[in-house]
Formats: C-alpha cells, sequence, structure tokens
C-alpha cells in the first residue's frame, strides 16, 4: 500500500498519523501494521502514530534492502566458455543436504494414503501439543461424549470448512477417533477461518454445546521464532530458478550477463569484488522449458529435444566458478515426474550436470545446509519449487488479494501451517510413509521459484526469497494475467544475515 492510502487507512482505525510519516513510509500492508501495533502495545495502544513507531515496525519485519545491477544487454553477445583463472577469495564453502528424497519404486493402493496422512496427523499433533493453549487436549470421540458447557482443546484434520449464509464458518475436524462440528464465529476465529484450508491440521479451542463445539480460537502449528545466524566468513549465497532454457522466451544476454557477473567480468569494482565472494547458488527448479507440459507447447520452443535443452543449460553452468557449490532441485517444467516430493534429476536426461563436480543434485523439496564451517552452524535451506502456490493465491482470501505480487504472504502463510501443500489438491502427491511435504526441520530461509516474481522477506527470522526467472513473459501469462520479473537475483550476505536483490538486464 502507498503512503497516502496508508496514512488514509490509520485515519480510519482512529489513529493519528505524525506528518512526516508520509514522506517515509515504503509500501506496506496496513494489516501487518496494525497487527503490530497490537501486538507490541498490547495495555496501551498509542493514538499518534510517528516515526519511531514505524521504524520500530520495520525492524520486526525486514532488515532487507535492495540494490541494482544494470548491466546493458549487448546484441551480439554469446555463450562461450571462459577460463577461470581470475583471483577469487580463497575461504572454504561447504554442502551438507539434510533433507533429500530417494523414490521407492511400488505400486500404490489405498493403505499408503491411510499411512501418508496418519503421519501427516501424528507429527503435526506432536508439534501442536507443545503449545500452551493446547495442553489437556482430548480425542474427538471423548470430545463428542462429554456433557454441554465443557471447555475442550482439540487437534485433528480439517475435512470440510463452510462458509454459511450470515457470513460465519463451520469446520468438520476429524481425528482417529471421529469426526465433530465446530463453529468459528468468535472474534478470534474470524478473521483465522479465512486462512483455513482443506486437509490442513490445526487446534481448537471451545466450548461444547449439543453436537457442536463453538471455537473460542484456532490454533496453527506455525513456526517459532528463529535464532539469527551470521558467519564470521563474508561469503554469499545467490538464488535463481525457472531459466527455462528451450523456450524462444529465454533470455540468454541476461543470463550470460549473471554468469559474467559470477565470474567477476562485469560490474563496478566493489560489485566484483561481491562476485569473489559468492560461495553458493541455489536453482530452485525449471532448468528448461521441457517437452509437452502443456498443450501447443512445442510452437514456443527452439529446442524439441529434451537431451539437448539440459545440455545447453550445463554450458551455462559449467562456466561458473569451480570453487562455488551449486545445488539443483526440479520444477513442474523439469524431466520428471509432476508428483511431488519430485527426486532429483535422472542422471541419464541431465547428464552434464552430474558430470560438473561442484553441482549438488536433490529433490523437490529438500533441505541444504551451507556453510557449516568453525564454529558456526551453517545455515539451512529449505528449497521447494512452488507448484502448489497457484491453488492458494486462488483460493485463500488474503493471499487472493495480492495475488502472485506479495510472495512473501504465501510463505508465511505455509510456515504458519508448517506444511508446503497442506490442502491434497493444491499439488499432485505420491503418497508414502512420511509426508516430505510437512515442514518439520525448521529452516533459517526458504526459497521458492515458479511464479517468476522475484520477492525477499522476513518471517519469525526466516528469510523468505522467492526467486525471479530467465524468460519472458510468455502468451499463457499473458491470458492469465501473470507479469513476470525476469534477471533479478536476490542474493545473502551470510556475515550479516541480509538479503540485498540484484537486477541483470
Amino acid at each position: 500500500m502507498e503512503a497516502k492510502e496508508f496514512v488514509a487507512k490509520l485515519i480510519e482505525k482512529g489513529f493519528l498519523p505524525s506528518p512526516e510519516l508520509s514522506t517515509i513510509v515504503k509500501e506496506t500492508d496496513t494489516e501487518q501494521f496494525l497487527d503490530f501495533i497490537s501486538q507490541t502495545y498490547k495495555e496501551n495502544k498509542p493514538l499518534f502514530i510517528n516515526k519511531e513507531i514505524y521504524n520500530k515496525f520495520l525492524g520486526t519485519t525486514s532488515t532487507i534492502t535492495e540494490t541494482h545491477i544494470e548491466i546493458p544487454v549487448h546484441e551480439e553477445k554469446t555463450v562461450v566458455i571462459k577460463s577461470k583463472d581470475h583471483h577469487r577469495d580463497q575461504t572454504d564453502s561447504k554442502v551438507k543436504i539434510k533433507k533429500n528424497y530417494i523414490p521407492i519404486n511400488k505400486k500404490i493402493d489405498i493403505n499408503d494414503w491411510v499411512t501418508y496422512y496418519f503421519d501427516r496427523y501424528n507429527r503435526l499433533r506432536d508439534i501442536l501439543q507443545t503449545r500452551d493453549e493446547l495442553n489437556g487436549t482430548i480425542a474427538i470421540g471423548r470430545a463428542i461424549k462429554i456433557d454441554n458447557r465443557q471447555k475442550v482443546a482439540l487437534i485433528g484434520i480439517v475435512k470440510n470448512i463452510r462458509k454459511t449464509l450470515s457470513g460465519s464458518y463451520f469446520l468438520e475436524l476429524e481425528d482417529p477417533t471421529g469426526i465433530i462440528n465446530v463453529s468459528l464465529k468468535s472474534p478470534n476465529c474470524a478473521k483465522k477461518a479465512e486462512e483455513i484450508v482443506f486437509d490442513e491440521v490445526l487446534g481448537i479451542i471451545g466450548t461444547k454445546s449439543g453436537d457442536i463445539i463453538y471455537a473460542e480460537d484456532v490454533i496453527f502449528p506455525e513456526v517459532p521464532e528463529r535464532p539469527i545466524k551470521k558467519s564470521e566468513d563474508e561469503v554469499y549465497a545467490l538464488f535463481i530458478s525457472d531459466i527455462h532454457i528451450g523456450s524462444n522466451m529465454f533470455l540468454p544476454k541476461e543470463f550470460a550477463h549473471f554468469i559474467d557477473w559470477v565470474n567477476g567480468y562485469e560490474g563496478t569494482e566493489n560489485q566484483k569484488e561481491i562476485a569473489k565472494k559468492v560461495k553458493y547458488i541455489f536453482i530452485t527448479g525449471d532448468l528448461v522449458d521441457g517437452i509437452g507440459v502443456y498443450p501447443g507447447q512445442e510452437n514456443e520452443l527452439i529446442i524439441k529435444d529434451i537431451y539437448k535443452q539440459y545440455e545447453e543449460f550445463s554450458k551455462y553452468i559449467a562456466q561458473i566458478p569451480e570453487d562455488i557449490q551449486i545445488i539443483i532441485c526440479p520444477g513442474n517444467h523439469d524431466a520428471v515426474r509432476i508428483e511431488e516430493p519430485q527426486p532429483a534429476l535422472f542422471k541419464d536426461i541431465a547428464s552434464p550436470l552430474y558430470m560438473l563436480k561442484n553441482v549438488h543434485m536433490v529433490s523437490n523439496p529438500a533441505l541444504i545446509n551451507i556453510h557449516n564451517i568453525g564454529e558456526f552452524p551453517g545455515i539451512d535451506v529449505l528449497m521447494y519449487h512452488g507448484y502448489s502456490f497457484d491453488y492458494y493465491v486462488q483460493e485463500v482470501p488474503m493471499l487472493r488479494k495480492y495475488g502472485y505480487e506479495n510472495m512473501e504472504l504465501v510463505h508465511q502463510f505455509l510456515l504458519r501451517k508448517r506444511h508446503l501443500a497442506p490442502s491434497h489438491g493444491s499439488t499432485l502427491i505420491n503418497p508414502m510413509a512420511q509426508d516430505f511435504l510437512l515442514i518439520d526441520k525448521l529452516p533459517d530461509v526458504i526459497v521458492t521459484g515458479h511464479v517468476h516474481k522475484a520477492k525477499i522477506g522476513k518471517y519469525k527470522n526466516i528469510l523468505t526469497i522467492s526467486s525471479s526467472c530467465f524468460q519472458d513473459r510468455t502468451l499463457f501469462q499473458e491470458k492469465v494475467g501473470h507479469h513476470p520479473e525476469p534477471g533479478r537475483v536476490p542474493i545473502l550476505n551470510l556475515k550479516t544475515n541480509e538479503l540485498k536483490m540484484l537486477r541483470f538486464k
């Protein structure tokens, strides 16, 4: 929201903004600011909103700044493998794969789905039971039998959610012992009700009356506040995705300029110094445009052989200095099954990438630890391409309002659920003994792609990154109203724990 609208909204809510506020306010989510006021000043809410209060709000949301590397595009630019004998920072790098899906070939039957959802329920129940509010939870089967007007705490899976004509919500909540109806009329529940989706696991606190629990609050699994980690070494990690090699909309000049900057060939002296200290590059899916991904795709391809698409991609990656560790997961355009979790790219199709010593091929999703050197425990990065995002941007009112423009809100939404795709229909699932898309191990960074939007944010000290792309706007994106931001690269300084945005054009 722009400054004038932000100030007007504050006045509407009964606050008195200081005159200087309109000159310092950046694009701000008013609801997020009002939540900050409610949480920070519980006993004594301020009437007068001044610069100090606003800056305090900024300090809790992010310390992220944006900078741009503006590199002109030369029409004659071609992909040439260059020597790597220039000077680079000599700091060591280290990668540890902490969570990586290895496929098991077996026939899927109904028992696999039962096991899958039991695992989701049991693990998220254990997380929820650590919350003080949910001490003394009882099974739904027992709650059905207790007397009226008793307070209860329940944990279950959302079987159904419906909105009444009056605007209130009702849930059908299920656990292994039964199903119960839950009314969400109370003020505490009304706002949270619009965030609830099918199949998620959550907690309810309420009072029984007849066959209904009248909820007083809804408890999501949520992520706790994370400690901020800062390395002693000034090293950098870059985050890219959605290169789409093979598409006629791929931007080879911009991608080549990115590779040149990483090698220290382009940019200002300061920018070249930063490039020398890049030690990690995360590539979060859709390396190539693929074959047969959607009807009529063959008309938009300049490389119509999947093997040659990966060969071409590898030519770019081979130019990156060997001391930079490159971590790659697949996306929905890549040549693996679309069901999630997706295994790492197959060696026979992407063999040129497997031949590069500094490339680590992982599944989608995957959890990677980088730079665990000396006393520093390293940074845990959760990679997920983001195929489920389209569903939530369409189905969840608070996300639909902003569409793809505020991807940090989608990240926050899923972190609160502790799951990358809580609704069964939000992505294609391959059921296993464990729900691999559940966020059980907390990351320091979550990085996604898919939507071709570059956004950076912070939630509970978890850095959230939506990678950009190196593909121009396609006909499909025009039809659905997508506005990609190609050539933007988030960069993380591990020493300061700060994110910035680089732009190549």
